[in-house]
């Protein structure tokens, strides 16, 4: 069921909360709400292309959700003339790390071991 998933989606976010530590990697701020479904779960790094190439040789599937700023999308034009500074350094910064019900929680576990050697 949605609800499920949904729960499954926040224990493996509470995985990723709990397990990443590297001082590399900025974490989302959670209260534990169970509102929050983490249809996605970003990170932030000042190192995007060099971290998405070490997931990468270590066969993780990792992307950049949104590939423009919000201003800069098509449902926005009426704002893509705006200069918005700090959401375009955030969206510099942020990778969405794999996240679906059906991921094993050694698999969440391989993520956070290898976010934690980078």
């Amino acid at each position: 069921s949605l609800d499920d998933d949904n729960k499954r989606r926040r224990e493996i976010a509470k995985m990723y909360l709990k397990g990443i530590s590297n001082p590399r990697i900025s974490l989302p701020f959670y209260n534990g709400s169970k509102d929050h479904v983490f249809h996605v779960f970003i990170i932030e790094t000042d190192n995007r292309e060099e971290l998405l190439k070490f997931l990468k040789k270590r066969n993780i599937e990792c992307s950049i959700h949104y590939p423009r700023p919000p201003h800069k999308q098509k449902a926005f034009l009426e704002y893509a003339q705006l200069e918005l500074p700090i959401t375009e350094k955030i969206h510099e910064r942020v990778i969405s790390l794999p996240m679906s019900p059906v991921l094993q929680n050694e698999e969440v576990q391989f993520v956070i071991d290898a976010l934690n050697n980078y």
